[in-house]
């Protein structure tokens, strides 16, 4: 392999644990240090420069995470200063899920107030409630996130200790945007499927010889099937078109994320709008069960929205490993 082509590899794995506007000047300042350090050796040496004698001092040089950590310096600690920004995102980011789905709930009253009578019904009241509840209760994720990192630091800490070895990643270019062609076929055969037993629940109690209590937990309301729940049916044939055009290109472009990104916001109002707006199912156990996973979901559609949105703004739709 080209001593060239080792050296970009080993400072592209270096900079991806650094905060990206660290990234041009670090890569700019190893990259020249290296240079500098293989041509002292291979002068030394006596010899051209090899991918022998690059990776000698590659690997002297150390792993590219622990070459990362020196331009900002750290002990053990439980977080890596490059993990920091994902992990800060998944511990608040989870917290904030939590409280987006059940302070609407408890506020509108999808969840009872149960045990509380003071002020129970007053919105004050089911604020106190959410609080000690589901609002301290929240923060149960964080410490779980942190449990979870400081384990996987001291095996890595440990996994660590003994030398190991680096070796460059061969240049290739990651297409995010292409599809697999059988997993989407898969979907959208999951999807009809899905759609299909939702639409039969209305007719259940004719068709299928299931127990009583089970029809009565799943018989839905007149007036959600008269007023909300045809307009899903819109959506999901939005999608089968969709899914079907990005089969048949093979690909996610810039029109079709587009397009996804409208219909997800589109399915996260309609979801909230079924969670918000009154009864789903005649149970008042299933109904809370419902208009929560209907809040979830909304919530999960709105991020795609987004996540949709900005991949279509990517100016490049290629995105090479080694930058």
């Amino acid at each position: 392999m080209d001593p060239t082509a080792i050296i970009d590899s080993y400072v592209a794995d270096v900079v991806r644990h650094l905060p990206r506007r660290q990234r041009d000047d670090v890569a700019l300042e190893l990259r020249s240090l290296l240079d500098d350090e293989l041509g002292g050796r291979a002068a030394d040496a006596g010899r051209p420069a090899d991918s022998a004698l690059v990776m000698e001092l590659l690997t002297a040089f150390g792993a590219p995470q622990e070459v990362a950590d020196r331009y900002r310096p750290a002990g053990f600690t439980i977080i890596r200063p490059s993990n920091a920004p994902r992990f800060t995102w998944i511990a608040f980011g989870g917290v904030a899920l939590i409280w987006a789905i059940t302070l609407p709930a408890m506020m509108l009253g999808v969840i009872p107030v149960t045990g509380w009578d003071y002020g129970a019904d007053t919105w004050w009241g089911r604020l106190s409630v959410w609080w000690l509840s589901f609002g301290i209760g929240a923060l149960w994720w964080p410490g779980a996130v942190i449990t979870y990192t400081l384990i996987g630091a001291l095996v890595e800490r440990r996994r660590e200790s003994g030398p190991m070895a680096w070796t460059p990643a061969p240049p290739r270019t990651i297409d995010r945007d292409l599809v697999s062609r059988p997993a989407t076929v898969a979907a959208i055969a999951a999807g009809v499927l899905g759609a299909t037993v939702v639409i039969a629940l209305p007719w259940l109690a004719s068709w299928a010889s299931i127990p009583e209590p089970a029809i009565e937990a799943l018989a839905l309301d007149p007036e959600f099937l008269q007023w909300r729940a045809p307009w899903v049916l819109l959506l999901w044939a939005a999608d089968l078109v969709l899914y079907a055009l990005v089969l048949i290109a093979g690909r996610w472009t810039v029109p079709t994320l587009r397009a996804r990104s409208v219909l997800s916001l589109a399915m996260a109002v309609l979801l909230l709008w079924w969670s918000l707006a009154g009864p789903v199912f005649l149970s008042p156990v299933t109904d809370t069960t419902a208009r929560l996973i209907f809040a979830a979901l909304a919530v999960y559609a709105a991020v795609d929205a987004v996540v949709a949105f900005r991949r279509s703004r990517s100016t490049s739709r290629r995105t090479p490993s080694l930058v």
